[in-house]
């Protein structure tokens, strides 16, 4: 079924996408405890992650042409390539990256933005309503497979070498696969491009548009869950157990749960169960942070990582499917979809940047587990933003 809807292209993007994602399972989670264990702190680490937002929002917004007028595919190896970089810099900088932390966010962003603007604007052209749903929870299973196998083999690596050793190796690898990445895209056949595009015409569909209004606002929510949660719950599961080696074995746990229920998700999530999905899905992600009140420990932030990681395509696939259907409504829509897409990653950059600000003014007062535990699960609820939104689109085909 995948090689008749996709063609050689689309697995070809598919293993583009996966390679993307292995590099950063491998070392995105081990960045963070790398700067908290070279002496950032939560704070400091937040301002990082503002850098690295702020530059993907940047990066749309002005590489909105070269993907609508020009080429996408040289963005897409663009992307990849300046994240390549990133780990260079790294290598490069060895104990001083601590000291250049709010640059280095803000090149691994760039090249974060030139990779998802064309990759998801790619996505949009191989895909359809009918296969969408099942696509997206195929992305998913890859991406958990990914996220189960590399985490716990970095891990293992970095805990088994003195210093910083082993975050220099697998940091080494991380940049062999971007490379390896780049080289594969370059076979990607450059698509169609034509049109126009305007940043200021862009934001007017937000005012114009009550459905992408609608959209901008939901993906707020979206983006007020993601931001923290990608980085703090790996750093915590750090503190509990002072071992990368058990932070491997976290996420390849979470992975593995979240492996089989993208799988199940995508095969039997059907269109009209979108919107229960969106709330239950919400719901459910919020109630699996609950256990942290209790005690905050490795058993319990286990816990709240296998809830998050069952319920999450009960939100994910819907509030992804629901955007890209709105996206292909119809040609008119379809003809704005690079504008379209950036008015989606703003909705969630603003969410993103709005939480970090909000962590790091009240970790800065109070960085107790208490505290802590209350924006996870705060920022968690914000995930009904989406749902009140979204249910209320209607989508005519």
């Amino acid at each position: 079924m995948l090689k008749q809807h996709l063609g050689p292209q689309g697995r070809l993007l598919l293993i583009v996408n996966t390679l993307f994602l292995l590099a950063e399972a491998l070392s995105g989670t081990f960045v963070n405890v790398y700067l908290w264990k070279e002496g950032g702190g939560y704070a400091l680490i937040g301002l990082y992650n503002v850098a690295f937002y702020l530059a993907i929002q940047i990066t749309f917004m002005f590489s909105g042409k070269w993907v609508k007028v020009h080429n996408k595919m040289s963005c897409l190896r663009a992307g990849i390539s300046i994240a390549a970089a990133f780990y260079l810099l790294v290598l490069f900088l060895g104990d001083n990256a601590i000291h250049y932390i709010l640059p280095l966010g803000f090149i691994q962003g760039i090249g974060h933005g030139f990779f998802w603007l064309s990759f998801n604007i790619i996505l949009f052209e191989i895909t359809s309503r009918e296969n969408r749903d099942k696509y997206n929870g195929l992305a998913g299973v890859f991406s958990s497979f990914v996220g189960m196998a590399a985490p716990l083999g970095a891990g293992y690596f970095i805990s088994k070498m003195t210093g910083m050793k082993g975050y220099y190796v697998i940091f080494s690898v991380s940049l062999g696969v971007y490379i390896t990445g780049a080289i594969l895209s370059s076979f990607l056949h450059k698509r169609k491009a034509g049109g126009k595009f305007s940043v200021r015409q862009t934001f007017s569909i937000i005012q114009t548009n009550k459905t992408w209004r609608l959209l901008f606002l939901a993906m707020i929510g979206q983006g007020i869950n993601e931001s923290v949660f990608t980085f703090l719950v790996g750093i915590l599961v750090f503190v509990a157990t002072n071992n990368e080696w058990k932070v491997g074995i976290y996420t390849c746990i979470t992975s593995g749960v979240a492996f089989i229920s993208f799988y199940a998700a995508g095969k039997y999530l059907l269109p009209e169960w979108r919107n229960k999905a969106l709330f239950w899905g919400s719901i459910l992600m919020s109630i699996s942070v609950l256990p942290l009140f209790y005690v905050t420990n490795y058993s319990t932030l286990l816990w709240m990582g296998i809830g998050i990681s069952l319920f999450s395509p009960l939100f994910l696939i819907p509030a992804v499917s629901i955007v890209f259907d709105t996206i292909g409504q119809n040609n008119k829509t379809a003809e704005w979809k690079v504008e379209n897409i950036i008015i989606r990653e703003t909705g969630l950059n603003v969410g993103r940047l709005l939480a970090l600000a909000v962590f790091i003014i009240l970790i800065s007062w109070n960085d107790q587990p208490l505290m802590l535990n209350s924006i996870l699960f705060a920022v968690s609820l914000a995930q009904l933003i989406t749902w009140h939104y979204m249910r209320q689109i209607k989508i005519e085909i």
